[in-house]
């Protein structure tokens, strides 16, 4: 890699937070760009909002390289407009920005849902379509802004790829154990589904591994330069037989109760119909959705077999290491049952 300076989007967020991490024990140079300042103080930092032009143009001043990790997942329907004026509106501007201010390389952190719209995926790879129907405005949204970024790659300019991670989990993260142990500690977990559906989590610094890689590999006559690639490490499991050891770890019960597939659909569509006509509902019913439903309830996993053959990746933490690291830190953080 290049050891220019990189600008890290949404630096202090989860994945950013240990991609900055991991470019600093590297020695190259990174700035943190997000609403909040980057928790260690050490971290350049840059104070800025992805949908102000002025704010990315200002952070994209003498960067080599851009990492935007940086996206707003919002799961209600009144957050939709924000969902698309961060994650492609924010994205757009970023693009420009990059391109006045001679960025060279620019690696986006995608998703599996660009492609996902509630239909079965077993091992996808790269050559399905994006989503034509998608379930929710945050698959949308990332769809579209990875069609944006990889449009944009430029041999003679701005170089681009797309990193669609699956459920990334490990040491820092912020939403999705921490979700599922606090409906456990609150006796509200409960299973959907009939316990057969895969799906593929990814641990964090596996991912933050194929994003240098990534960044190494992307050069002008690189396979890589305007493709998209799938990033998980272990075989699918389901939903819940992965929280199992997280949850079995800190003390809490494990979930027996389930609600069948087409009836958790139904009620999910009768909830975002609510939403819609603005009909107030407890915040522990909107997170059940048609995509929170499909995804749990229907197969819906990849193979990293194209980021294998391009630029060389390979899961760095194998899972039993991954889930020890992470019941460690989530011991540490205070999430262990009282």
């Amino acid at each position: 890699m290049n050891e220019q300076t990189s600008l890290v989007t949404g630096g202090s967020g989860f994945l950013g937070q240990a991609l900055v991490a991991a470019l600093r024990r590297r020695g190259i140079p990174v700035i943190s760009f997000d609403l909040a300042p980057h928790p260690d103080t050490a971290v350049p930092s840059i104070v800025g909002d992805l949908r102000n032009p002025a704010d990315v143009t200002q952070a994209c001043q003498g960067v080599n390289t851009v990492f935007h990790t940086a996206s707003h997942v919002g799961w209600t329907l009144a957050e939709n407009q924000l969902v698309h004026a961060v994650n492609v509106t924010g994205t757009q501007n970023l693009l420009q920005a990059c391109q006045m201010t001679d960025v060279r390389q620019f690696i986006y952190t995608s998703s599996i849902d660009a492609v996902f719209e509630g239909r079965p995926i077993r091992q996808g790879d790269e050559s399905l379509p994006y989503a034509r129907r998608p379930l929710n405005a945050y698959s949308a949204t990332k769809a579209a802004a990875e069609q944006m970024v990889l449009a944009a790659n430029n041999p003679d300019g701005l170089l681009t790829c797309a990193l669609r991670t699956a459920g990334i989990f490990g040491p820092g993260d912020k939403h999705r154990l921490p979700n599922i142990i606090g409906n456990a500690r609150q006796g509200r977990a409960i299973r959907l589904g009939n316990g057969r559906a895969r799906f593929n989590h990814v641990y964090i610094d596996n991912v933050v591994h194929a994003h240098l890689l990534a960044a190494e590999a992307l050069t002008a006559d690189s396979p890589t330069a305007g493709q998209a690639y799938f990033i998980t490490d272990d075989a699918p499991t389901n939903f819940y037989d992965f929280m199992e050891p997280f949850l079995q770890g800190l003390g809490y019960d494990i979930p027996i109760q389930s609600i069948p597939y087409g009836l958790a659909y139904a009620l999910a569509i009768v909830l975002e119909t609510l939403q819609r006509l603005h009909v107030p509902l407890p915040p522990t019913l909107l997170s059940l959705t048609r995509y929170t439903v499909a995804s749990t309830c229907i197969d819906f996993h990849f193979t990293h077999a194209k980021a294998s053959r391009d630029f060389g990746y390979q899961p760095l933490v194998s899972r039993p290491e991954a889930i020890a690291a992470t019941l460690n830190w989530l011991r540490q953080t205070g999430y262990e049952k009282q």
